[in-house]
């Protein structure tokens, strides 16, 4: 019987080969759209999901004081995590996790090479027994029994080692360490949030053996036993701050844990993280959703197309039921019938996602591979999207058509009747609908990116390269570094700095007087130069920093934004010239050089806080970062000529550099990736939206041919016609309109607000979004109308 029934659905498909490849193409598309979101959106809730302990791993994160406005940060005092596990029962074991530097790139030596390193770690010997690191040389008892060891990435490696054992060799870091491979472990795959290529002992630096409250730039991990409360243990936890740090000292307030299991997707409202691996769970729910309207639209496409199509199924099914066909024999060949489409869609979208990938990957700059694709649960979740499209698209024809009787189902006028018509419109303003919101949330997200890039932040980061310096470490090789490459022609100008902005600042106190127990948490950072022209900062009053400070003058100079300005009660910028004021750097003699203006040195989505630049003799923090503007039309030559100037001075230590402007934007990977992906697969919604349209334009121009042949014998002009047929789809998308534009507003305006500086809602992608589903709409059924406008009357009424 089954056979029958497939034999059945396959005449009908060859019977209608227009119609089928219409629902054959929207369908696959749909699937090949849905399969790369879907495989897309696993690998996101699949991190950190192949640790053992995975269940017992929590992430300690705190809360700030009102004056830092209650942030939480991920990274903690150093004294923590011992504390941690000292002082709490139920606390297995504990980690802290730096990177070297506070995440400055490290410069390696081999026995004759140089490389750069981003991803150095700097950790407790407990990471190894907390994450599952699987040792390919070496192993994780003995990685860290010597002073000096280090364990290495495979990939790390065979980059430093080639196919050599590495257990043995012999490292130097920043011309300051000098250490020995003793392990070699397997890369982490890329759904881990661990994404360290090397790890040393924290034991052996400064960063573990001096252990303290103030300083907070560890994150800290934590095993708990087995049926431990992680609620009463972080209650418990925050009771140390009490114990351990005065009051008058304790700038955090509160202390949480994070299961590893929300790690990767529920961070996105936390600070100072230390991994490149970052998730939104926001933006997987968008991604959900779009994936879920997609096959929406695919399911649409084909019930509109059943819906229009009744009146040639009805007489079929009639005689049917006049030669005895029950209606679940009719149920059934309706769901096989659309079952039998379905699946060659489903093979045809699997094949056209597998030729995709590298498109896929390029615009969402993901790393999805074939095997992400076929993995046995993306096969299951394709059975039933299967299921579900075959049971949804399919309820119509088999439920409906089934049900009416044979002497309704052989009437003519049948498929005018109106429950058949509303079922269409009802449908066809689904689809308007989906398209508008769609529409609306890829212009908001494009001018929100746009307003991003162009937006006058206060500072210029174009045609701004930093140098990383962190190898130089005599003074005389630092002023000649700087003396040449001042002196090429390209370079505008430079100077010296602990940080670019936004990236490994100091965090310190600024108070008004000496008294004050509170003051402005300010982000502070050393330079040597000419800070205000190299990064393009608006002065308003005063003076640039000094270039050159006499060798006893110890005067701290600072440069303050104006946020620390009001903060110290100064109406205006020239009255705070030449202040003393009240900085951790030198608490009795910090004048105040200059005042620039606000700048948005962190992200949009942070407020402006305090900033202050400085420059003194024997500063406690040292200049990490050589930054140049420059300006010139070859780019490459002008990177090679620094250089020669680095190797020069520099023999031993790696050669690496970045862009300022480049700085900004991987700060919004996350928002780009999404509004890439956004706004390709709403494009192919749209697309697949267009295929039903079509379908249903030429069901339309078909079932009122003889009524078009009569109009054209009585003189209807072809835009008459035309007008005719198109009309009643204005009062659609009008319909449409209405029902999309609240559900785009909510949901667009609740993305803005994870910006602090975001565009005001704009009106007009509503009527853009409007006008071009109206004209993709009308280019669609136009061009059917317009060949059912032009046909001969006589062929429409030739059997009449």
């Amino acid at each position: 019987m089954l056979k029958n029934y497939m034999k059945t659905a396959w005449r009908t498909i060859i019977a209608n080969r227009f119609f089928s490849i219409l629902n054959i193409s929207g369908l696959a598309i749909g699937i090949c759209v849905s399969l790369f979101l879907f495989a897309f959106i696993r690998q996101e809730l699949s991190f950190d999901t192949m640790y053992s302990k995975a269940d017992n791993i929590y992430r300690v994160y705190m809360k700030l004081s009102a004056a830092y406005n209650e942030e939480k940060m991920l990274t903690l005092p150093n004294a923590v995590g011992p504390a941690l596990k000292a002082d709490i029962a139920q606390v297995d074991n504990m980690v802290r996790v730096v990177k070297d530097g506070y995440g400055a790139t490290a410069s390696l030596r081999t026995e004759n090479e140089n490389f750069s390193e981003k991803q150095l770690y700097l950790a407790d010997s407990s990471l190894f027994s907390l994450f599952d690191f699987q040792f390919i040389e070496g192993n994780a008892h003995t990685a860290f029994s010597n002073k000096k060891s280090i364990v290495l990435s495979q990939s790390s490696k065979e980059k430093l080692f080639g196919k050599q054992e590495a257990v043995g060799k012999i490292i130097t870091i920043n011309q300051r360490d000098t250490v020995q491979v003793t392990g070699v472990f397997k890369d982490f795959p890329a759904n881990s949030t661990l994404d360290c290529n090397m790890v040393m002992n924290i034991m052996d630096s400064w960063m573990g053996q001096d252990v303290y409250w103030t300083n907070a730039s560890y994150e800290t991990y934590i095993l708990l036993k087995k049926g431990a409360d992680p609620g009463s243990i972080a209650q418990e936890a925050t009771k140390l701050i009490d114990k351990y740090v005065e009051k008058d000292n304790q700038y955090y307030t509160q202390f949480f844990l994070q299961p590893l299991s929300k790690v990767h997707l529920y961070s996105s409202d936390l600070t100072r993280g230390v991994t490149t691996r970052t998730g939104n769970i926001n933006n997987i729910k968008t991604l959900s959703a779009l994936a879920f309207l997609v096959i929406m639209i695919a399911c649409i496409n084909y019930m509109n197309l059943a819906t229009a199509k009744s009146q040639k199924n009805a007489k079929q099914v009639g005689v049917n039921k006049v030669l005895g066909a029950t209606r679940r024999q009719l149920i059934i060949r309706f769901f096989v019938e659309t079952a039998t489409i379905s699946f060659f869609a489903m093979l045809i979208g699997v094949i056209l996602a597998i030729i995709l990938i590298p498109v896929f990957n390029f615009f969402g700059k993901t790393d999805i591979t074939l095997q992400h694709l076929l993995h046995w649960d993306m096969l299951g979740i394709l059975a039933l999207a299967w299921l579900i499209i075959t049971l949804v698209a399919g309820s119509y024809p088999a439920l409906f058509l089934s049900n009416i009787k044979s002497i309704s189902l052989m009437n003519k006028g049948y498929n005018k009747q109106g429950k058949t018509i509303f079922i269409r419109q009802v449908l066809v303003v689904c689809q308007f609908s989906i398209s508008i919101v769609l529409i609306i949330g890829i212009i908001i997200m494009l001018t929100q990116m746009n307003f991003i890039r162009n937006k006058d932040l206060g500072y210029e980061p174009e045609n701004v390269v930093s140098i990383s310096i962190r190898s130089i470490k005599n003074k005389e090789k630092l002023h000649a570094m700087g003396q040449r490459v001042r002196s090429l022609n390209n370079t505008v100008s430079t100077t010296f700095a602990q940080s670019i902005p936004g990236f490994n600042e100091s965090g310190k106190t600024t108070y008004r007087l000496t008294t004050d127990k509170q003051g402005l948490p300010t982000s502070t950072c050393v330079t040597f130069g000419n800070t205000i022209h190299t990064l393009g900062l608006k002065l308003l009053a005063g003076a640039d920093l000094p270039n050159v400070i006499g060798g006893t003058d110890s005067t701290c100079y600072v440069l303050i934004n104006e946020k620390v300005m009001k903060f110290l009660g100064y109406k205006t910028p020239e009255e705070a010239i030449g202040k003393h004021i009240i900085t951790e750097m030198s608490a009795t003699n910090s004048i105040i050089s200059g005042v620039v203006r606000d700048f948005n040195y962190a992200n949009l989505k942070s407020e402006i806080g305090g900033y202050t630049y400085y420059t003194m003799n024997d500063p406690s923090e040292s200049p990490r970062n050589l930054l140049i503007r420059y300006k010139t039309t070859d780019l490459q030559t002008y990177i090679e000529e620094l250089k020669k100037i680095y190797t020069a001075i520099v023999p031993d230590a790696a050669f690496d550099f970045s862009f300022l402007d480049q700085h900004v934007q991987d700060q919004y990977e996350n928002e780009i990736r999404s509004s890439n992906i956004m706004t390709l697969f709403s494009f192919l919604t749209l697309f697949i939206a267009c295929l039903g349209l079509l379908g249903l334009a030429a069901y339309t121009a078909e079932s009122k041919s003889k009524e078009i042949g009569i109009r054209k014998v009585l003189g209807a002009s072809i835009s008459s016609i035309i007008h005719l047929l198109s009309a009643s789809y204005i009062k659609l998308i009008c319909i449409a309109f209405l029902i999309a534009g609240p559900i785009a507003y909510y949901l667009f305006n609740s993305w803005l607000d994870n910006f602090v500086y975001h565009i005001e809602m704009p009106w007009w992608a509503y009527g853009v979004a409007i006008m071009t589903v109206t004209l993709v709409a009308f280019i669609t059924i136009g061009f059917q109308t317009f060949k059912a406008a032009l046909l001969n009357p006589v062929n429409s009424l030739r059997d009449e």
